[in-house]
């Protein structure tokens, strides 16, 4: 049986929580810097052929299972796991390829929708090139423009819904070292309204913020990233600027899993 949640509780114990993460998952939050910096610099160092692409493919995944190790590692500092930290890691790693297939699924059919109402509704450039005010211009002649964008916002809406009932796969599949993409599902059922306001504060903001920080800092330290070393530094200092949200985000997820998960197994 669920425990019941309050929206000001669970904000208290994320913040708490969240500060308890740092210091056990430092070395892997270096770990997944370095990664992400060598992933970018591979990217656009590596020549074109088989055998670079296969070097970048398992760069891919190392620098996926390099997250893994950091998420992991913060999921385990306030939750007693299953299994050791490799093995959590693991069955993270596959759990998150498995939700990248499904979102790349879903981007795909959210696209073909789009671009088949679109054409339905007249939004179609006449020229190549055509500017998006153009199509706008086109749109509003056309009295689509609020139709579609009606459309457009209740899609984004359905995706932020969506997200928020997914939100503990990750820390599941940590704790119990199995994959729980779509087994989490039912668990967060009736707690919309309070894990929405959460995830909005304690993660989409602070990615916000921090990712146009990191823009910043960036354009001020490396400058322009024209060379495949400068785009690696560059990458590797954005996601060190991004570490802060991490923790936050994470202290969240611990928290409302902490709440929420099942004493057994459905």
């Amino acid at each position: 049986m669920t425990n019941p949640i309050s929206l000001s509780a669970l904000f208290q114990d994320s913040i708490n929580r969240a500060a308890r993460l740092i210091a056990p998952s430092l070395p892997f939050a270096a770990l997944f810097v370095v990664a992400a910096g060598i992933l970018v610099w591979a990217a656009g160092a590596l020549p074109d052929g088989s055998a670079s692409f296969a070097f970048f493919s398992a760069l891919t995944f190392a620098a996926l299972f390099a997250h893994a190790l950091f998420s992991a590692a913060m999921y385990r500092a306030t939750l007693s796991p299953a299994r050791g930290l490799l093995h959590s890691a693991w069955k993270l790693t596959l759990a998150w390829m498995l939700v990248m297939i499904v979102a790349s699924i879903g981007a795909v059919m959210i696209l073909l929708f789009f671009s088949l109402i679109g054409a339905s509704l007249g939004v179609v450039s006449g020229e190549a090139g055509q500017e998006i005010t153009d199509m706008t211009a086109q749109m509003r002649a056309g009295g689509t423009f609020w139709p579609l964008f009606a459309v457009l916002v209740m899609t984004l809406f359905g995706l932020f819904w969506f997200a928020v009932r997914m939100m503990l796969f990750a820390g599941a599949t940590v704790i119990r070292s199995q994959v729980h993409v779509f087994r989490s599902w039912s668990w967060t059922k009736g707690y919309f309204r309070i894990l929405a306001p959460l995830m909005i504060v304690l993660i989409i903001v602070p990615v916000t913020l921090l990712t146009a920080a990191a823009h910043g800092v960036s354009d001020a330290v490396i400058g322009v990233a024209d060379t495949p070393v400068k785009a690696g530094l560059s990458a590797a200092l954005s996601v060190l600027i991004l570490l802060p949200s991490a923790w936050l985000g994470h202290g969240f997820a611990v928290s409302a899993l902490a709440r929420l998960l099942p004493e057994e197994c459905d």
